[in-house]
């Protein structure tokens, strides 16, 4: 690594940089209020009141009350806690979750696999886009479970969560999803969704690691009252003592989001920023070159988003890792997909289920940007990123 080099980072979907000046902020709270915010004395007080009013200026950003809001260590742990404690809810019946699912799901859904559920994957098209002509088969009994990931987080695509919600509320189904790439892109109204829960991590719109959240809909408040008791159940849970610091900080990030998701019938409309303008250029550019194939739906996906699968001269792919070395060395800070999967030499279980060539699949390049990118050229940008291909592809 050069220490001399000016990087640009464009690798937010694996996480973000915090937002300027939060470290400092979350500093003041962890020398200041360090009580157990359980303790009942003015230290553990001082703690509970930070937790609260960060709760309070969280619940206002999805219009929910601050009781709806479990703070959680990210995104992992609150699809483990409501996926489980949601199957308590009934006798095993089926899960169904969609094939480009993030592995929190995957392992969940597993989770119930093992205590008798039946699992179910519901196929995507060449997109990435659920086949929305099943709804009816899938939804039908016995599934009483459906989490289904919103924004993609290898391939950018945005799935029909209006349009699943809407049908698993007339049969009585809890509905789940990972909201964890799409809160960088908007906040949203809650309840005009009609999702049963939705889980996210703060580090993925400019918040500090190991926090994150899940928010539930009203009608499933009983469940908290025994949510707590899970700890000694569900893998991964976490029942440690609650950072005001991180709260606090979590809460910092979502109020420096500005824009908010349109939610129109069965879409989603994402607000035009300066990123999505950075990020059209780009793939205006990028989309010229027939070496670089996108992934993901070229429309319906998130609007900081870009994702490829790269070939070389003569038709050969690319190694995808081998591209992401020779950025970096060139200050081009990008992944191959998924981050908590990026070290492991395996194929993505998401580019497979788009059903790629399999000498394909591990050859993708992901590009996510994000609103800490103020003077950047897209132009220039592109020009590097294809020159690197070009020298790849030459060894």
């Amino acid at each position: 690594m050069d220490n001399n080099l000016e990087y640009i980072y464009l690798d937010g979907s694996a996480t973000s940089p915090p937002l300027d000046d939060l470290a400092n902020r979350m500093k003041i709270i962890q020398e200041g209020v360090w009580g157990n915010p359980s303790s009942l004395h003015y230290e553990g007080i001082k703690a509970a009141e930070i937790i609260e009013s960060s709760k309070y200026d969280i619940a206002a950003k999805f219009n929910v009350l601050p009781d709806q809001i479990i703070i959680t260590s990210g995104a992992t742990e609150s699809i483990q806690m409501i996926i489980t404690s949601a199957s308590r809810l009934y006798t095993p019946g089926r899960i169904v979750i969609s094939s480009v699912e993030h592995p929190a799901v995957i392992f969940a859904a597993d989770y119930l696999k093992n205590n008798g559920w039946d699992v179910l994957y519901w196929p995507v098209d060449k997109y990435g886009v659920i086949d929305i002509t099943m709804i009816d088969e899938l939804l039908a009994p016995p599934t009483k479970i459906v989490s289904i990931i919103w924004g993609q987080n290898e391939i950018g695509t945005v799935q029909p969560i209006t349009q699943i919600a809407t049908a698993c509320k007339k049969k009585n189904l809890f509905f789940h999803t990972d909201a964890t790439q799409v809160i960088s892109q908007g906040c949203f109204n809650f309840n005009t969704l009609g999702i049963s829960s939705f889980s996210a991590s703060a580090h993925k719109f400019r918040g500090p690691k190991g926090v994150g959240l899940l928010i539930i809909d009203k009608e499933y408040l009983f469940m908290l009252k025994n949510l707590y008791d899970l700890g000694n159940h569900i893998p991964l849970f976490n029942k440690g003592t609650l950072s005001p610091a991180l709260t606090y900080g979590m809460s910092l990030a979502l109020n420096a989001i500005t824009q908010n998701l349109i939610i129109d019938r069965n879409k989603v409309i994402f607000e035009n920023t300066n990123t999505s303008n950075i990020t059209k250029s780009l793939l205006d550019q990028l989309k010229n070159y027939d070496t670089l194939i996108l992934t993901g739906h070229p429309l319906i996906r998130l609007p900081n988003h870009l994702s490829f699968v790269v070939k070389g001269k003569n038709g050969i792919p690319l190694s995808g890792r081998q591209l992401v070395r020779e950025l970096s060395k060139k200050g081009i800070c990008v992944s191959t997909g998924s981050a908590c999967s990026s070290k492991h030499k395996k194929s993505s279980h998401v580019l497979k289920a788009l059903n790629l060539p399999d000498n394909l699949l591990k050859s993708s390049l992901r590009i996510s940007l994000g609103n800490w990118l103020k003077d950047i050229d897209p132009q220039s940008l592109g020009n590097i990123i294809i020159s690197t291909i070009k020298e790849v592809s030459q060894h």
